[in-house]
């Protein structure tokens, strides 16, 4: 007797453990199923398909000339994006003493040069260099300035500069992650999606402005991987929060007669 009431008492413990079993496995099977589901309904549609609207750094820009003759433009956040120096005997010597001394800006720890050329084919050659912004490492899309010079003098630079504070450029999700829910988005192979949107560089992170919402008239910059589609396609660039894994912006990618 008392051993068929051990017995039973064995198989009421073994029921309750494989019960415990099942709903362990099924609860981490749940959360797997609904960490999909959240990229599914996240990317169904960019966060900007209807379009960015108007940057404010593009309208109410400022244009005036200063006691010595220079020709300046700054957007509404007092940043130059034209500045012109014919005429000037006391022009810059070089980028960075024109950064320093117009935008109190550091050239080196704020820019990246990528293009540096003299056209020599031409009498007393002018030269161009172009920088591309950076911060903390990571480049900033739409950030860019061309600094032209003759006899070894600026004679006119211009671009955008993006003030940014605090911003947090270490990645939530990885590139590999963005890659894949852009494929997904597309229904296409991880395989077919790769980085490099802007032409010098090869990065995906970067960052870029963008609403703070959709309608907003107000801009911020967000941490973001822009990729492409490796074909033709409507929707062959985006851009990807690199921390929500939203797909907040898509546009055309098609190839040009020259790259066929």
């Amino acid at each position: 007797m008392f051993c068929t009431a051990l017995c039973l008492v064995k198989k009421q413990v073994m029921e309750k453990i494989h019960f415990i079993l099942v709903c362990v496995i099924s609860f981490f099977f749940l959360c797997s199923c609904n960490k999909d589901d959240e990229y599914e309904e996240a990317n169904s549609q960019p966060e900007f398909s209807e379009g960015l609207g108007n940057n404010p750094r593009d309208a109410n820009r400022q244009v005036y000339t200063d006691p010595n003759g220079d020709k300046i433009i700054r957007d509404p956040f007092g940043y130059i994006t034209y500045i012109s120096f014919f005429g000037n005997d006391n022009a810059p010597s070089s980028a960075s003493e024109m950064f320093s001394q117009y935008m109190e800006i550091d050239l080196e720890e704020n820019f990246r040069l990528f293009r540096s050329e003299v056209f020599n084919f031409v009498e007393n050659p002018p030269a161009i260099e172009c920088y591309q912004q950076q911060y903390k490492g990571v480049i900033v899309y739409n950030g860019e300035y061309d600094v032209h010079f003759k006899s070894g003098k600026v004679t006119e630079a211009g671009g955008t500069f993006i003030k940014i504070d605090n911003l947090d450029v270490v990645p939530t999700i990885d590139e590999k992650k963005a890659k894949e829910i852009y494929a997904k988005y597309l229904k296409v192979s991880a395989d077919h999606i790769g980085s490099g949107i802007l032409y010098w560089f090869d990065d995906a992170l970067m960052i870029a402005e963008f609403p703070l919402y959709k309608g907003s008239v107000q801009w911020a910059p967000r941490l973001v991987y822009g990729l492409m589609f490796k074909g033709e396609s409507a929707e062959g660039y985006c851009f990807i929060d690199a921390h929500t894994g939203r797909i907040l912006q898509t546009w055309p990618h098609y190839y040009m007669w020259c790259d066929i």
